[in-house]
């Protein structure tokens, strides 16, 4: 297909050698050059395509100049990407003379694709690069999605397509600028695509489905995230549900938020986990209080510990993944989470297949249910007895439950281990080698108790936590949920903090807060008079 005004090139350049290295990355090195007298610069066009498919694709650019250190080289006539610009199926580099490196990324179901290139000043060439796909979640049933990204001028379609992303959530409307050789009218494709504009932040908090009733309401509200919060929950109805997620896991006021009952999800990657820069200490809210947290991985592994406390405190709620609200240097959809349609399967002895979703309110229905995948690496597909994950198993009394962990797996990176979280504790854990050598089969999971169960996968990346993690099944035997004494006295100590913090404010201002530390108190002492452990 042609766009007006571009010229197009399919052309298989002889000159590029290909050599599959560790780690699904792709080496490309270039061996021969075609000159012409084209001016003092040398230039190269580029074209991708989808290796299985031959069809040409849109992808995502990383240049620099001599070593592939520091910030990348810009492009001009491209679209902003975060890092690197969007390679649009073709792009003429028109540049200084000298040693180039390059690296092409479509999303995590692609292999990275490197290579290098040297210019010269009357260089003229045409070069195609083949993009191979390690995994098509979509056809296996599993839809992805980015569920909180900042507005930005550059065109949110052609960013998504080039990270084979599908749902997008934006905190508000920018208009964007006009794509370089594209009509506005263009069709991008990448189907589906489904994109809202409705998503708020405000204080830790993501509201979805704000109307501007609503809007205005909690905007006269004072402050306190906590009030706003209600605000938000009580304009709630029928005809316009809204929904709430902790987009900030490190908040002073989470116990409050927790005990507030209003919460629908929890951000298990956000803006703490960037491709820009690495991000090392909480900026605002209680940061780790345990020792033995690693540097560069240490705010995803606590991230993580908080959202099993949530579940060990007997409180259900699905995972969030996102860039967040300060992400506007990562690309589109880095962090994501993979949502699909559970088949109809009657009872908890029937298998129940992964179906793709047909349109974008069965996507976030999906999403509140919890039949999900938070990655940001990883291309997990686990099920549990059969069943996909957002499952609730139940039993009376006396009951053993015999729940077998299965899962399919592609990996970029080196995998550190592979893990079943049974109620807080590993089940099972190995490495990639060892998983492979027992024939990928994890020991069973017998069970008369209630509680719940999820699985991840953990990278070697250092730079920052990279890891998917299902969202949890739940075993609820005689319709009770299980609370852990421990975890109840995790956000105990959390809200005890946080009112010592508290109090250094105005007597005036401080009585704001009142009503909400008692409800919050309250609400985890019944916690911890029920509590197991």
């Amino acid at each position: 297909m042609k766009s007006a005004g571009r010229p197009w090139f399919s052309l298989v350049a002889k000159a590029w050698s290909g050599v599959a290295c560790r780690c699904g990355v792709v080496c490309l090195v270039a061996t021969t050059w075609v000159s012409s007298a084209c001016g003092a610069n040398g230039t190269l066009t580029f074209t991708a395509d989808d290796k299985a498919t031959g069809a040409s694709t849109i992808t995502r650019m990383e240049l620099w100049r001599g070593t592939p250190t520091g910030k990348t080289t810009p492009v001009r006539r491209t679209v902003p990407a975060g890092i690197g610009v969007v390679l649009d199926r073709s792009v003429e580099l028109t540049m200084p003379d000298g040693p180039y490196h390059f690296r092409l990324i479509r999303g995590p179901e692609y292999r990275i694709v490197t290579g290098t290139f040297t210019l010269e000043p009357t260089s003229l060439d045409e070069k195609n690069v083949q993009l191979p796909r390690m995994v098509d979640m979509l056809s296996e049933g599993w839809t992805s999605g980015d569920c909180m990204v900042v507005a930005s001028e550059n065109s949110l379609p052609l960013r998504m397509a080039s990270e084979d992303l599908h749902v997008a959530s934006v905190m508000g409307h920018q208009d964007a600028k006009p794509i370089p050789y594209r009509d506005a009218d263009y069709d991008i494709g990448g189907e589906p695509k489904w994109i809202r504009e409705d998503v708020s932040h405000h204080d830790g908090l993501a509201f979805y489905g704000l109307g501007p009733e609503t809007w205005n309401s909690i905007s006269a509200a004072d402050t306190i995230s906590t009030r706003r919060l209600v605000i938000a929950s009580e304009r709630s109805n029928e005809e316009n549900t809204i929904q709430i997620g902790v987009e900030n896991p490190f908040a002073w006021e989470l116990p409050v938020w927790l005990a507030s009952s209003r919460i629908n999800g929890f951000f298990l990657m956000g803006d703490w986990l960037r491709l820009d820069r690495k991000i090392l200490k909480v900026a605002e809210g209680r940061g780790p209080q345990n020792v033995g947290f690693g540097d560069g991985q240490q705010l995803g592994r606590y991230a993580e510990e908080i959202y099993r406390n949530i579940l060990d405190a007997g409180i259900r709620m699905p995972p969030l993944a996102g860039g967040g609200s300060a992400s506007n240097g990562t690309p589109v959809g880095y962090n994501r989470l993979y949502v699909t349609l559970p088949s109809d399967a009657p009872s908890d002895h029937d298998v129940s297949d992964p179906l793709a979703v047909t349109d974008a309110q069965q996507w976030w229905s999906g999403v509140w249910r919890g039949n999900s995948v938070a990655t940001n690496g990883p291309m997990l597909r686990p099920k549990l007895a059969g069943k996909l994950p957002g499952h609730v198993f139940t039993g009376s009394a006396g009951t053993t439950l015999q729940l077998q962990p299965e899962l399919e797996l592609a990996v970029r990176d080196p995998v550190e281990y592979l893990e079943v979280i049974h109620n807080g504790r590993v089940h099972y854990s190995a490495r990639l080698k060892e998983f492979a050598e027992a024939g990928g089969r994890i020991p069973m999971i017998e069970t008369d108790q209630s509680g719940w169960v999820f699985i991840r996968v953990v990278t070697l990346h250092e730079d920052h936590y990279r890891a998917a993690v299902s969202a949890p099944w739940y075993v609820e035997i005689n319709g009770r949920p299980r609370v852990s004494k421990r975890s109840v006295e995790f956000f105990q100590k959390w809200l005890a903090d946080y009112e010592a913090k508290l109090v250094a404010l105005p007597p005036e201002r401080l009585a704001e807060h009142a009503p909400f530390i008692r409800a919050a108190r309250t609400f985890w002492q019944a916690k911890a008079e029920v509590a197991v452990e």
